[in-house]
């Protein structure tokens, strides 16, 4: 009966000790796996208090491209706001936008800021999107015409490429690792049927060498 009496005890001093090495060990898997993911070195009291506290992650462009409009959710007025979160080579990155919609003298104010860096200023921003997981890409319009300016960033904000594009037929394509998009060159026209017809270039660029565009194909045409 005494050695009954013993081994209960002794039989719940074992499973406390084995549900807190389990507690111990998640918990050091979890703060490892949240540290890694938000570049943080918090302990797993820090991440609860963070988790308890923080309104769900409000992740943006990871299923398709939005324009600066449907981010900050008007197309008057001004946007001054945080508007979600994009997710760049695995990193949470904040996009938080300024835009004056009623700009009537095309003053350079827009800007936006990838957490704390500041990108900007410009007339205006048109296209937002994600490539490849791994960059920002946003297009800027030109007030005077038909073309605008691809600019690609890293997670950090560094602009690592722009192009010139032209709005044509065929819109911008961003697929997967690759964009496509066209560039219309009246400096380059052939005479046809009294007619000056401009070169008109479809390039494509790919994630795994940003910094370079490659010619498809070209033909001389109206750039509309």
């Amino acid at each position: 009966m005494n050695k009954h009496k013993a081994l209960g005890p002794i039989l719940a001093i074992i499973f406390v000790l084995i549900l807190s090495s389990i507690g111990y060990f998640s918990g050091k898997y979890i703060a490892y796996k949240y540290n890694e993911k938000h570049q943080t070195e918090k302990n797993i009291f820090e991440i609860i208090k963070i988790i308890q506290e923080e309104k769900p992650i409000n992740y943006i462009l990871d299923k398709e491209p939005a324009t600066l409009a449907e981010l900050c959710n008007k197309n008057t007025g001004t946007c001054d706001q945080e508007v979600g979160v994009l997710k760049l080579n695995g990193v949470d990155i904040k996009l938080y936008i300024y835009a004056n919609f009623d700009n009537p003298n095309n003053e350079p104010t827009t800007y936006f800021k990838l957490n704390n860096k500041k990108i900007g200023s410009f007339v205006y921003l048109d296209k937002f999107a994600i490539l490849d997981k791994k960059y920002l890409l946003t297009t800027e319009p030109n007030s005077y015409n038909d073309n605008y300016i691809i600019h690609i960033y890293d997670k950090t904000g560094k602009e690592l490429a722009s192009y010139e594009a032209t709005k044509t037929s065929k819109d911008l394509i961003i697929k997967d690792n690759e964009i496509n998009f066209e560039y219309c060159n009246p400096a380059d026209s052939i005479i046809e049927n009294d007619k000056a017809l401009p070169k008109v270039s479809s390039f494509k660029v790919v994630s795994t060498n940003i910094t370079k565009k490659e010619e498809v194909s070209f033909q001389y045409k109206t750039c509309t």
